[in-house]
């Protein structure tokens, strides 16, 4: 059978308490629009918490002493004035401009003090899911070729993805060499665009929306996790410095809060907090972030991930999302834009010494990944360039100090996971076998 995506939400005003949102001095009780598209069960609407679901109107008072910028597509009379636009296909590019108070000390142009929009993206033609055809079905080699869904050559998979270096720089680093000695070295795997956020969204949606900057977005479509929820599969994000929030709806809510923990200081030139919302890709869609259910499956890494690991409980598939020095993202402070991922290769050492063997024991097929290549490197900024990037695959099934030189993008890692627990299909990329399979990678 298959499902429709839902239809445009409504726009529902509720008064809320607000958080960092509020500039100092200010009232923290503001106006906010809240896009509501799932059932928020027995809550009232005015108890339904701000998690994500909508954007700042720009006559607002929490916007006061601003500046409200918007560039194109974007006009001041458009929608209303609040920021909210439909995607055609990735035809739109999206810019937007400033806008949720981050006092942090994170500077950007020259401005110390900056007021962060969401913006909510819908599918130009929404697409519907499948939920009982799989991609492809791969000989067990047991005479028995049947497969119910959630039984494949992995019963687990786990992503760890990293930030923003191209595969060269990468794989010449020390540590990084030694990653290779103990895993799958993809040798021609490529993010799909530029910036890093988008491909993100990439990961679990099998399109990037024709996002094409790292404003704040709340994506309205569906994901793996609405494939995953069909077949009745669990799952989990860890990410580290990440708190989930106590609401009306329950105490392990979504945190939106786009930075959480204290600015890493390693080099003066980053300046970047140790979290970032953009790199948990359940968090971009708001399909997500207004389910509490799925909202209660995001922990903090450092809190949950070793306990659910040992005893057994880590779910079929799985991010593990490290903070911005354990990414790769930011250099330590006597490095350089080029050996940035020393930090990130001498921390997954030995994040997989802690867990490699026990991940494998359990059927896990780690996949660690990068998000985007460097722009220094991959200078033409166009979707779908070289971007090419390191891809690890570790775990179950893999021999190790191998390499595989078949084509590959972030799809591949999807259509693989979809493959591998029999999903069905999400009818994006997931479904263009030019992207891969990490599936067929393994033997």
């Amino acid at each position: 059978m298959s499902r429709s995506q839902p239809q445009d939400p409504l726009f529902r005003g509720i008064d809320v308490t607000a958080s960092s949102a509020v500039p100092a001095g200010q009232s923290s009780t503001v106006k906010m629009v809240v896009i509501s598209v799932i059932t928020q069960g027995e809550l009232a609407d005015h108890e339904v918490p701000f998690i994500g679901g909508g954007v700042y109107k720009a006559s607002d008072p929490a916007l006061a002493g601003y500046t409200v910028q918007y560039k194109p597509p974007f006009k001041a009379s458009n929608y209303g004035g609040y920021y909210t636009y439909l995607v055609n296909n990735n035809t739109v590019g999206i810019n937007n401009a400033t806008a949720q108070t981050e006092p942090m000390g994170i500077t950007n142009s020259g401005q110390k003090s900056l007021m962060f929009p969401f913006f909510t993206v819908n599918e130009g033609t929404p697409k519907e899911i499948n939920v009982t055809k799989s991609h492809s079905i791969e000989p067990r080699g047991d005479g028995n070729d049947e497969r119910v869904k959630g039984e494949g050559k992995f019963k687990k998979i786990l992503h760890v993805i990293f930030e923003n270096e191209v595969f060269g720089w990468t794989m010449n680093d020390s540590y990084w060499k030694l990653l290779a000695k103990r895993g799958k070295v993809l040798t021609n795997s490529h993010g799909v665009t530029h910036p890093s956020l988008p491909n993100y969204a990439s990961l679990i949606a099998g399109d990037f929306f024709g996002i094409a900057n790292e404003d704040f977005y709340n994506i309205n479509t569906t994901t793996i996790y609405d494939l995953l929820d069909a077949a009745g599969l669990d799952y989990a994000t860890y990410a580290e410095w990440y708190t989930p929030l106590a609401t009306a709806r329950g105490p392990n809510d979504c945190n939106n809060e786009l930075f959480i923990g204290p600015l890493d200081n390693t080099n003066p030139d980053w300046n970047s907090p140790a979290y970032r919302r953009l790199d948990v890709p359940a968090l971009l869609f708001q399909t997500y972030t207004t389910n509490y259910t799925r909202c209660s499956k995001i922990y903090n890494a450092t809190a949950q991930f070793d306990a659910d690991v040992f005893s057994h409980k880590l779910p079929a598939y799985s991010f593990y999302v490290p903070d911005m020095l354990h990414n790769g993202h930011d250099p330590e402070s006597n490095s350089d834009y080029v050996h940035q991922p020393t930090t990130a290769g001498i921390w997954f050492n030995a994040f997989l010494d802690m867990y490699l063997e026990e991940l494998t024991e359990q059927g896990t097929l780690v996949v660690a990944t990068f998000d985007e290549a460097t722009w220094q490197n991959d200078s033409d900024s166009t979707p779908n360039n070289n971007n090419a990037i390191a891809t690890i695959l570790f775990g179950h099934g893999i021999t190790p100090n191998t390499k595989d030189d078949t084509y590959i993008t972030h799809y591949a890692a999807l259509r693989g996971a979809i493959t591998n627990f029999g999903l069905g299909s999400l009818g994006r990329n997931d479904t263009n076998a030019t992207n891969g399979d990490l599936t067929l990678l393994v033997n």
